[in-house]
């Protein structure tokens, strides 16, 4: 997992965070479902309000026989992910509708909690320049500055899921 700015959920059961005063919203409080190995389920608007308070997720995909995992910095828009790419690179694989994985998490390593948000779907190159130029205008620059990034690769998702760790979850232990 990484280090994030988004919000790390409030324990399962623990009162939610409100007001200024409160500093950042968690995970509301209320009893969420846990999963067969003892995770908390994070709902369908828990995890869009995760992933929208991050800016580096990993998209996974096949090419050349592998799997590859890379980190991207991405925006989200609408109700898709988008990320600038290289020409060329191993990820312009991925950009013929193919099926790929995109993957946001947090954690609060004091207050040992943590979250995940796994998103399943296609991706594809933007390839309209009036979707490009507007994509552009959301100010979302290449972290490898050394590095020309000119495609922009968007990822239409047909599925969401999410997990969540609590202090003393069975989830939690090796």
């Amino acid at each position: 997992m990484t280090r994030t700015n988004a919000p790390a959920p409030a324990p399962v059961g623990a009162p939610a965070a409100t007001g200024a005063a409160a500093g950042p919203v968690g995970i509301p409080g209320q009893d969420i479902p846990r999963d067969h190995a003892g995770f908390g389920v994070l709902t369908f608007d828990i995890c869009l309000r995760l992933v929208g308070g991050e800016s580096l997720g990993r998209v996974a995909f096949a090419a050349d026989g592998e799997v590859l995992i890379l980190p991207v910095n991405y925006i989200v828009d609408g109700n898709t992910i988008a990320f600038r790419s290289r020409v060329g690179s191993k990820l312009s694989a991925a950009t013929n509708h193919s099926v790929v994985a995109f993957e946001v998490d947090g954690y609060d390593p004091t207050a040992r909690v943590g979250w995940s948000v796994l998103m399943n779907g296609y991706a594809e190159a933007v390839r309209d320049d009036a979707e490009v130029a507007r994509l552009e205008a959301r100010g979302l620059a290449p972290w490898a500055a050394n590095l020309e990034r000119p495609t922009w690769v968007r990822i239409h998702w047909d599925s969401l899921s999410g997990r969540t760790t609590t202090p003393g979850s069975s989830a939690g232990r090796c």
